[in-house]
């Protein structure tokens, strides 16, 4: 008898809860959901490190995962990203956690022929802003330019192309 009261209060604390909050919204992945299902890799300008980027949808469609290897570099590194929806800043973010033990959050910026991924990255030295823009070459590969703001302006740091794997 308790135990089916027990269920009945907890049935009804569930549907209150429901109702007093909106489903989330849904994220627009429009542009970028072109990478999700395959993996993806470049050549950093060394010539000898390379970054491999595989993406999936994950929770229903919710999450975009990217997880990533860099091989071939001076030390072990890998990282993974989710991509979904703030409900805070009513936008597209990304969350991306690294084998060094940082965290970093960003947003998602569509434009006319690219995506601008913004981040500020916290570090002991203060602030660290960065900026990746992924520009589509075709059906198989993109372009990524990965700069940071170093005294009001936009350094370059590196550019890369990644292939869709086969």
């Amino acid at each position: 008898m308790q135990l089916s009261i027990g269920w009945t209060a907890f049935a009804a604390l569930s549907a209150l809860f429901t109702f007093d909050n909106p489903p989330p919204v849904a994220p627009d992945f429009g542009p970028l959901a072109f990478v999700v299902g395959d993996c993806w890799m470049g050549t950093f300008p060394d010539g000898k490190a390379t970054d491999e980027h595989c993406f999936e949808w994950v929770y229903g469609r919710k999450f975009i995962r990217d997880r990533h290897v860099v091989r071939n570099g001076p030390a072990p590194y890998a990282g993974e990203a989710l991509y979904g929806w703030d409900p805070k800043e009513k936008r597209l973010a990304f969350w991306y956690w690294n084998s060094e033990g940082e965290v970093l959050v960003g947003t998602v910026e569509y434009r006319r022929d690219s995506i601008v991924f913004p981040t500020r990255h916290e570090t002991e030295k203060g602030t660290m802003e960065l900026r990746a823009i992924w520009t589509r070459m075709g059906p198989d590969s993109y372009r990524v330019e990965q700069s940071q703001e170093v005294g009001g302006a936009w350094k370059p740091l590196w550019v890369m192309e990644l292939r869709r794997k086969r």
